[in-house]
């Protein structure tokens, strides 16, 4: 009797040592997977942040400003929802909320004359990550039935024409500084590039058509230099070959 009392009491202790570690096993998992959870919304919130930090670089609509904003306050709810006593959260939400009124309020969308080309290659960089995540962003969201399809498009096609703006300032800052580096055959091939790539557009606004013509005159420009460099090797070439007929028929000195 007392042996059995032994086995059970044993049997018991042992359950409730492996019902212990099963419910720890269960917090901790559910403590790491909020974890998870929270680093993967604030993942999102601080990433759309970076976004909207650089907006004054570039010419994004109200639509896609508030796109970001309101991809922050659903990342903060979210955290919250998953966290509720997570430091800061709320005040977070209100002030996104904030600033989503603000945007709604104030925020005039810039029109597409707006661009301003990069002013060094640090920045060219910027402007096209940002553009790049723009991008991205608007996919997922249009993904998730935020945006109507033809608001993606036309969206998406704005941040197209942006990725190219950027790309085509800088292929004429690299062309120019070819030409003077009388590196004509780079200066060529970057200026041929660039109309290529231009002649295939069919919705280019001012800008772009503007940057069409800058690079047909490079072209000019470039075919004057290669003209004047060649007359001005020929007389050099004649010029030597009258020194050497000089030299060749001058007067014997008399010793």
């Amino acid at each position: 009797m007392i042996l059995t009392l032994v086995l059970l009491s044993i049997g018991a202790l042992l359950f409730l040592v492996i019902a212990y570690n099963v419910m720890q096993q269960y917090k901790q998992k559910v403590a790491s997977d909020r974890r998870a959870t929270v680093a993967r919304y604030k993942s999102i919130a601080d990433e759309a942040e970076a976004v909207l930090l650089n907006v004054n670089l570039l010419p994004f609509s109200k639509s896609l400003v508030l796109i970001l904003q309101h991809r922050i306050l659903d990342a903060y709810r979210a955290i919250a929802q998953a966290s509720p006593g997570h430091v800061q959260i709320k005040q977070r939400i209100q002030d996104a909320q904030a600033q989503i009124a603000s945007v709604q309020e104030n925020y005039r969308s810039p029109d597409d004359g707006s661009f301003r080309p990069p002013e060094s290659d640090r920045q060219a960089i910027q402007m096209l990550q940002t553009i790049k995540k723009m991008r991205a962003v608007l996919r997922v969201e249009h993904n998730k039935g935020k945006i109507d399809p033809q608001g993606f498009a036309h969206e998406d096609r704005r941040l197209e024409l942006m990725l190219l703006k950027v790309n085509i300032a800088n292929l004429l800052q690299r062309a120019r500084e070819a030409m003077n580096s009388n590196q004509f055959g780079s200066c060529r091939q970057l200026l041929a590039k660039g109309l290529a790539v231009l002649g295939n557009v069919s919705d280019k606004d001012a800008y772009l058509i503007a940057r069409e013509e800058d690079l047909r005159q490079g072209l000019a420009e470039l075919d004057h230099r290669l003209q004047s460099e060649s007359q001005k090797e020929l007389q050099n070439i004649k010029d030597k070959e009258a020194d050497e007929l000089d030299m060749l028929f001058q007067p014997k000195k008399k010793w």
